[in-house]
This record gives structure tokens, sequence and C-alpha cells, in this order.
């Protein structure tokens, strides 16, 4: 069973505390409610295997996250789903999703993502941190850490990606200024892609694909056209059992096999080169996460390469789309616009002196983004297996239940976002990028 941690409580409105406070006057409190069994949890009405069987007939979930809102509305703040084979418990209040952290232990299981372990499995390919779980999974996190996630890692890569975010702005701005109005609107989505896939190479391998400039080399195109063909499939594959879809959607897994192919030969090959490179002799200066990782060799190469891939696919997407959102809500809130690029302004000198100082210099522009990431989360959902039995909402849950330019817009209204793996906007605003004098 599948344990989905829901902790945005907007989702549902405001629910009443499970405890009520004791009236003035009143005697002593009154004696603790029985705890309820799992079954007593309210159940999302319908058949759950139509429920997949409609999944399967619209190839998609675009509209899942408003299902569950309309369910949290109705059921309350906890209820079980289930679809096929698969059943889950959605939580919704913050306090809640704390109550599982306490029980989630130092290996967390998550349900894996079925079509990137199916094909890992018939390739014969290692699995990275994003499909592991138990001790392999701690074991490779605990050695990524230092050279992925520790601020000191951060600060080595952070110049590359930089790099890249400079070198976006400049092609933004030199399309803008080749305007005679002085003024481009334009779907922005692709543009943020390629500065997504192309800061992820970098920081990774050490390498610029040349996705920025004029002419891409024609590897560099095919390597993102199979990561947006992989994720497509992903999210059309995600939900269905694979017994059923090996027959009902054999031309689906075949491209969901060719990209990931394309992605674990480019990969390979990028890591090979490092490889060959340091065997030769080790670099005077930091060269990439990749890099890292090979000269300390806490990791196989095999590992190195998965989690390398793992990392590539899964920084693209969950970037762009808070990048896009981030510049739409900014192009229609122009006072906010204005504000962040005074900060940014007053604290330029400081920052080009110690470029690590950006996070603490420009705190608006912090609140921006965290503030981004709430109103359009890249998921809908935290899943969870509880590995100790754990009482939420008075129900009793059994231990191993999953669980530099103005940018504007004329758009004012809200705009509808679908699920396809991640959050992504069904029509992407046009964004309108004025010179600034």
């Amino acid at each position: 069973m599948a344990f989905g941690a829901k902790a945005r409580a907007w989702l549902a409105g405001p629910w009443p505390s499970p405890g009520r406070a004791r009236a003035p006057g009143a005697g002593a409190a009154p004696a603790p409610k029985a705890v309820l069994p799992f079954e007593s949890i309210p159940r999302c009405p319908g058949n759950k295997w139509m429920r997949l069987l409609q999944i399967w007939k619209e190839r998609r979930l675009e509209n899942l996250h408003l299902e569950v809102h309309q369910l949290f509305q109705e059921l309350g703040p906890i209820f079980r789903y289930d679809v096929g084979g698969t059943r889950m418990v959605l939580l919704m209040l913050p306090e809640d999703v704390q109550r599982l952290q306490q029980v989630d232990g130092h290996q967390p299981w998550r349900p894996p993502l079925d079509p990137w372990l199916a094909y890992r499995q018939h390739r014969g390919h290692k699995c990275g941190v994003f499909l592991l779980n138990g001790p392999e999974w701690r074991m490779n996190r605990l050695k990524l850490n230092p050279d992925v996630l520790s601020p000191q890692a951060v600060q080595k890569y952070l110049p590359m990606v930089d790099w890249v975010a400079r070198d976006f702005s400049k092609a933004l701005k030199s399309r803008v200024l080749q305007n005679a109005r002085g003024s481009l609107t334009v779907d922005i989505q692709p543009s943020i892609l390629y500065y997504t896939v192309e800061a992820s190479n970098l920081a990774l391998f050490g390498e610029r694909l040349g996705l920025l400039g004029h002419s891409p080399s024609p590897a560099s195109l095919n390597f993102l056209r199979a990561l947006k063909a992989m994720l497509k499939s992903t999210a059309q594959l995600m939900f269905m059992p694979r017994a059923l879809s090996r027959w009902t959607s054999t031309r689906l897994w075949k491209e969901h096999f060719e990209s990931w192919d394309y992605i674990f030969q480019y990969a390979n090959n990028a890591t090979q080169k490092i490889y060959q490179e340091l065997a030769l002799s080790r670099p005077e200066h930091y060269s990439g996460i990749v890099g890292e990782l090979l000269t300390h060799a806490d990791l196989s190469l095999e590992a190195i390469r998965a989690n390398a891939i793992e990392l590539t696919t899964g920084s693209v997407d969950t970037t762009a789309y808070p990048l896009l959102m981030t510049l739409f809500e900014l192009a229609r809130n122009p006072e906010v616009q204005q504000a962040l690029r005074q900060e940014s302004l007053g604290a330029e000198a400081r920052i080009s002196q110690d470029p690590q100082s950006a996070t603490s210099e420009l705190p608006l522009l912090r609140a921006a983004l965290k503030e981004t990431l709430r109103l359009y989360p890249v998921g809908m959902s935290v899943d969870r297996k509880v590995a100790s039995d754990v009482v939420l909402q008075n129900y009793h849950i059994p231990a191993g239940v999953l669980k530099s330019f103005l940018v504007e817009t004329l758009r004012q209204e809200d705009l509808k976002m679908t699920y396809q793996f991640v959050f992504m906007p069904s029509t992407p605003p046009l964004l309108t990028f004025r010179a600034i004098n």
C-alpha cells in the first residue's frame, strides 16, 4: 500500500482540531476516545478497478490534484484511496505529517517509480538514491551528501550554475534588444528547460551542451528530446500495473525504453570520459560532481553513473517549472518585481566579492522562491511506508502501510495547473521581457 503524506493544508481549507477545548467551568476532561481500526478510515467512493481503467483510457492524471482536493473537502483530513491493486492513505494536515516523520526512521521507504524501475531491471542497470530503499539507499545517500548536498559542495559547483544563468540572461537580453520596440513576448518555457538541462549537465559532468547558443549540437538536442520523451511516458505509465500495460501500451513502453537507452548511453560516455581523464592526471581545479565522486571512489563506477543519471533526470522539470511560475508571479506583481530588483542591485557588489553570500544577501528573493513553491508545489504528495504502528486522526495505521529586464504579462487570472509527474501549467503563459535603461 502507498501512504501519501499531504502536507498542504490549503488544499481543503481549515479543519477543526481533533481535540476540542474544554468549556469554561467544565469538570474533568472527558476520557480519551478509543482508537478506531484502520478499516474505519473514510474511503474514497467508487470502484478501484474502474478508477484504474479510467486512468488507462485517458492516459493521463492531469486533474488528480483537483480530485484529491474535492475528496478532502468531502471526507476530511484523512481518507483511503485505492487505484487498482495500490492502496493509499492520504493525509492533509501538517501535524499528521510531522507525526508520520517521527516514525520514519533512518531508512524511509518510498514506493519506487515503476516505469524507471522496470527499465533498470530489464537492462540490468543499478538504481540510484531516487529508486533505492533500505540500507542500500542510506549507504548511497551518505556517500553522496559530501559531494552533492553539503554547503562545501554547493560552493564548488555554484559558479558553474551561475555561469549558465548569466549566459541565459545574456541570450534573453540579446533577443529583447533585437526587437525595435525593446521588448519580446514569448513562451519562455522551452528556453528555461534548455537552461536547467545545461546547468545540470555542467554541474554534474563539467561539460557544456551548448543549448543556449545559436546552433546546439545534434547530440545535445537528441539528449534533450530523450529527456522530454522519458518524462512524458513516465507520467502515462506510472499508475498502470506493469503486467497490464505491457500488453496494452507496448508502443509507449518502447518509447520509454528507447529514451532511457539514449540517456544511459550519454551518461555512460560522459562518465567514462571523466574517468579516463582522471586516470591520466588529477585535475587542478573542480570539474563537477561526477569527477569528485570518481576521485573519492566511495561508490562503484556503476553506482556513480546510476546516481548521476537520476540527478540529471530529476533536476530538469523540478527546476524549470518553479522558475517559470516565479517569472509569471513577478510579471503580475510588478511591485514585488521592483523590490527584488532593488534588493539585487543593492547587494550586487557584495555578492560579486563573495558569490556564496547570495542566499543571505537576498532574503526577499529567497522568500519569493519559497512562495512560488508553496503556490505551485513540484509534486502533489510525499509517499512513505510506515515502519511501525502509528495513530493519526484517532485511526490506527499498522506498520507496513504506504503512505535584468522587466517581466510583464497581460494575463492576471490564475493558471490551471495539471499533474504530469510534476505540476505544470496546462497552457504556458506568454511573458513580455522589456529592456530597462
